[in-house]
């Protein structure tokens, strides 16, 4: 019987994990084991963490699992390295899936795919001069930390007339700046080349605050993906992102883009469907790696036009439990388990296939 592995950055909680262990152990795998990347001996080929079976939790020392699936948030640099180095050794732990990299990176490999006339106008910021250049030309770009996640340090800088700038984040108030303050604080937030510009998208709500799409795609058992949820993400009057972690609400995409688009809404949601179900195969294809479940976020700015905003290999599942009920969030929270049993089915204990880290 195979063993399923667990990797994340805090394991100190392991009762959280009981939903995940409870369906290894259904799926046939013989045990559960949780772990933090610290407790990964690649040399000595084993691991130093808590089997489980859904309900209890023991320490133990064991052998590498047959494959692990990453469920962790890393921000420690020295944690980071670690991780990379443990999913470089492929052949002795494989994952169900592996890291698209950065936004720039990912943007890089978006360019490489069918979809590349999706993306908005993106480039990396290397001084304050690219992203007054850039807002200058666009008439507002946002900043993103090239590492960033749940839409943390997102910055809009705006044009507001000659040598006059407006300064835009969450949490705090508009700012107009001169183009001297502008650049200092762009030079003190972010360092060359850690972040990403991206042409400002309009996609404002008719009461205020902006909106996203949000498509979770997952891997099934058969080895197929499937689009499990499509959710629109609507922000509070006066944001500048619709993350759900900044209290954004969920709407379902069908009736909120009729109210804008009326007869139109048909068309923009099948587009964004076949683009989100394309993406995965063509992503993988240009990065040469697997993935287990993707996020993508679309835009839909006025007048229609769909763009990509981003691709996260982490999703949250939020969407599917405000849509969809427990149920289906459960389900959503557990797939990439079927998937694990599919790559443990075809390759046996090692050596699966697209175990590129």
């Amino acid at each position: 019987m195979s063993v399923l592995g667990i990797m994340t950055h805090n394991a100190r909680r392991p009762r959280r994990y009981g939903l995940y262990a409870r369906e290894a152990r259904r799926l046939g795998f013989e045990a559960v084991l949780l772990f933090e990347p610290a407790g990964v001996a690649l040399a000595r080929r084993r691991i130093r963490g808590l089997r489980g079976d859904g309900e209890t939790w023991r320490p133990c020392a064991a052998p590498l699992p047959d494959i692990a699936h990453d469920m962790g948030f890393y921000t420690d640099p020295k944690t980071i390295r670690r991780v990379k180095a443990i999913k470089a050794a492929a052949a002795l732990l494989p994952f169900t899936g592996y890291a698209l990299g950065h936004k720039w990176r990912i943007h890089k490999m978006l360019q490489q795919t069918e979809f590349a006339s999706r993306l908005p106008e993106t480039r990396l910021m290397r001084s304050p001069r690219d992203a007054i250049a850039a807002a200058r030309r666009h008439g507002a770009v946002i900043v993103k930390p090239r590492d960033g996640k749940q839409g943390k340090g997102i910055v809009k800088i705006s044009a507001a007339g000659k040598n006059r700038w407006l300064w835009e984040e969450r949490r705090s108030p508009p700012a107009a700046l001169t183009e001297a303050a502008l650049a200092a604080r762009l030079a003190a937030r972010f360092r060359p080349g850690r972040a990403v510009l991206q042409r400002w998208l309009d996609i404002r709500c008719p009461h205020g605050g902006v909106f996203d799409i949000r498509v979770l795609m997952q891997r099934t058992e058969d080895g197929a993906w499937r689009r499990t949820a499509t959710a629109v993400r609507q922000s509070g009057v006066s944001r500048i992102a619709s993350n759900l972690a900044e209290g954004g609400a969920v709407r379902e995409p069908g009736p909120f883009l009729a109210e804008l688009y009326g007869d139109e809404a048909v068309r923009i949601l099948e587009d964004v469907r076949r683009v989100a179900e394309g993406l995965p195969p063509a992503l993988e294809a240009a990065c040469g790696k697997r993935f287990a479940e993707l996020g993508i976020d679309l835009a839909v700015e006025r007048g229609g036009a769909g763009r990509i905003i981003e691709v996260n290999i982490k999703p949250g599942k939020k969407i599917v439990r405000a849509l969809h009920g427990d149920g289906a969030y459960a389900d959503a929270l557990t797939a990439p388990l079927r998937w694990a049993r599919r790559l443990c089915g075809l390759s046996g204990r090692r050596g699966c296939p697209g175990t590129d880290s």
